[in-house]
């Protein structure tokens, strides 16, 4: 008669791996489920609007097709004006792999499609943090994204960034 080892019959090193197999496991798996918030400093820069803007939350995808303007307003039907970096600032680089999850010359490749079809133009750059928070500041549906350290000064507020 053929029967399977239970895991007492196993030897000791066996049972400590397999448990450790079954932690890990379960770590990986409520991680996985678990709502992911980034948080700022992780991503290496902060969205910001215009503090008239309604929302105060806002999903990656929701932010890209903003920037890419696939979207062109909020949900209030306010129009929505973003603002870009220069393209080698790191701000804008972490930006482009976090909402992107494209490369700066994949994000270049398609506004040169768009403005070769006559469709689009990419949006505005600002040279620095302080002049995309001046956009911001004096644009009603303006979103942009600065390094979490710049100073926001007055009429900006943060959006939060969920993950889908």
């Amino acid at each position: 008669m053929h029967h399977h080892p239970r895991p007492a019959s196993m030897p000791k090193l066996a049972r400590q791996a397999f448990r450790f197999i079954a932690l890990a496991s379960a770590i990986f798996m409520v991680a996985a489920l678990a709502p992911r918030r980034a948080s700022a400093q992780q991503a290496g820069f902060v969205v910001v609007v215009n503090v008239t803007n309604p929302a105060s939350s806002i999903g990656r995808s929701q932010l890209a097709a903003r920037f890419t303007k696939k979207e062109q307003s909020w949900s209030d039907g306010t129009p929505a004006f973003p603002v870009d970096l220069p393209a080698d600032d790191p701000t804008r680089e972490a930006f482009t792999a976090a909402i992107h999850g494209k490369s700066a010359q994949a994000i270049r490749a398609y506004w040169q499609q768009q403005i070769f079809s006559g469709r689009q133009v990419p949006p505005p750059e600002r040279d620095s943090d302080e002049q995309v928070l001046a956009y911001v500041r004096t644009t009603v549906g303006a979103v942009g994204y600065v390094r979490p350290t710049a100073r926001l000064g007055p009429n900006v507020k943060v959006l939060g960034l969920v993950a889908r």
